[in-house]
């Protein structure tokens, strides 16, 4: 047993790699991936993966056993799984007719009212990643679609006031990656409109773009030029995130990031080997998984940089 349990286990379903946006950094690319072989065109597939997983997952497990956690959440990430449509849509409902927990995290660009009329009831907890407030910053960074569009704050704000009005026992998420582009930047104003339940600081992993990658210094500024919403910051610098997230790629197959900008191991296919065997052939540190949710003792801000 872990010596501080979590209330829940989160398992992160990249339902696909396309998005329409092209961050420099993003992580969530698989090497020698092929778009055709994702699980999602097949919607027998992706049943049975999420049948696979609640059987393993929702019942006695040494995991569960080990973490003592008590619910399960699918947390549907991409790209941009929005973009699926309804092939997004009846995954989600069927993980939530099963008795999982739901999340997404989603660049939001898709999430106009009659998405969210149809998906805000679903979603137990709506993230959205949101790196700059800065056109400029944004199309820099790769975050613009190819007609220019972005995510606004002002569009931003939007759409958490929906989803809080669709969904008022719903919790709401923000992630921001902090980046060469971006760690000079000041937030404050949007996210306080907003008033997430999390916001979460996720230093940039140096694994595809080594250009991006930013010092402690440029990261602990990031932080601490932000620390009057310590209530709700969750910060996450590289070597929390080693291990600690149980994540599956678009494929069915369970991966991790390697070390320090090492790249991704991976499973064999769940659905050809069964959750246990694929688990087990990929390092998951449940001790990390649980000092991230983990409630902060204490915030504590370097003004010595």
């Amino acid at each position: 047993m872990l010596t501080s349990k979590v209330q829940e286990l989160v398992i992160n379903f990249h339902m696909t790699e396309a998005c329409n946006y092209r961050c420099d950094y993003c992580y969530a690319t698989w090497n020698n991936h092929v778009h055709s072989s994702e699980l999602h065109h097949d919607t027998t597939q992706v049943i049975h993966l999420l049948d696979n997983l609640a059987a393993y997952f929702l019942h006695d497990n040494p995991l569960k056993h080990r973490m003592g956690y008590h619910t399960v959440r699918i947390n549907f990430a991409g790209g941009e799984p929005i973009m699926l449509g309804s092939r997004f849509i009846d995954a989600l409902i069927y993980a939530k007719s099963l008795g999982f927990n739901t999340s997404i995290i989603t660049n939001g660009h898709f999430l106009n009212v009659q998405m969210l009329t149809r998906i805000a009831s679903k979603i137990d907890m709506l993230g959205i990643s949101f790196d700059t407030g800065d056109y400029l910053v944004a199309s820099s960074m790769g975050r613009i679609d190819r007609k220019g569009s972005w995510l606004s704050p002002d569009k931003l704000i939007d759409i958490c006031r929906t989803y809080r009005v669709l969904n008022p026992v719903g919790k709401l998420k923000l992630n921001t990656v902090v980046n060469a582009f971006n760690w000079r930047e000041n937030l404050l104003n949007t996210v306080q409109q907003i008033k997430p339940d999390k916001w979460k600081l996720l230093r940039v992993l140096p694994v595809h773009n080594q250009n991006c990658t930013i010092t402690d210094y440029q990261y602990r500024a990031y932080v601490t030029w932000h620390q009057s919403l310590s209530d709700c910051i969750v910060e996450e610098d590289n070597d929390a995130m080693w291990q600690s997230y149980l994540m599956i790629n678009p494929d069915g197959c369970f991966y991790q990031n390697s070390s320090h900008g090492a790249g991704l191991t991976q499973s064999q296919p769940i659905l050809a080997v069964g959750v246990k065997a694929a688990f087990e052939q990929i390092s998951f540190n449940a001790e990390a998984f649980s000092h991230r949710y983990q409630p902060s003792l204490s915030f504590e801000y370097s003004q010595n940089f």
